[in-house]
């Protein structure tokens, strides 16, 4: 009778389990999705050859050199809005290198860049101690014309040796954040 009570207490609480868990519950799965944050810019143009200059020369980042030719465009190419920032390096090569400065003088020039594609405005002053804003809130797949004006130097170095001379400009972008 034992026996009987206890095998009777087993299938008792063996069918209650079974009747506590709901049928095809037994594996429920969740699906998880994400993309990756991507932050990525090109610049249409690479290059500008500024050629042979004078003093004071001022010139435009175009194909002659000439104010509102064409100019250069900024793709946000990366998945989230972007702010882009500009900075520039000085002149090295040869004997005197020109360094780039709030104002152009002897052995110094300056840069500027114009962010809104709008003729006359160079408005951003391009430096070489500090990344500067240039466009603000680009949105992925988002575009942005833009140009720079070169001042060259006021003078030369009497023994500047006259050769060529390299200069980067940097474009970074980073997350765009109200």
């Amino acid at each position: 009778m034992k026996r009987r009570a206890l095998l009777s207490l087993v299938l008792a609480m063996a069918l209650l389990v079974v009747t506590a868990v709901p049928a095809g519950a037994a594996n429920p799965t969740v699906t998880i999705t994400v993309s990756a944050q991507t932050i990525s810019i090109t610049n249409s143009k690479a290059t500008w050859a500024l050629g042979t200059i004078t003093t004071s020369t001022t010139l435009y980042f175009s194909t002659d050199n000439l104010q509102d030719d064409d100019w250069s465009r900024i793709t946000n190419t990366g998945n989230v809005a972007v702010d882009v920032e500009i900075q520039g390096t000085d002149f090295e090569g040869g004997d005197y290198d020109w360094t780039l400065a709030a104002t152009a003088g002897d052995q110094q020039y300056k840069l500027f860049a114009n962010k809104q594609a709008t003729p006359d405005v160079y408005d951003v002053e391009v430096k070489s101690s500090s990344y500067v804003d240039i466009v603000g809130n680009l949105a992925a797949a988002g575009t942005n014309d833009w140009s720079m004006k070169f001042e060259g130097p006021t003078g030369f170095h009497a023994s500047d040796d006259g050769a060529e001379k390299t200069a980067t400009v940097t474009l970074v972008a980073s997350k765009y954040v109200a």
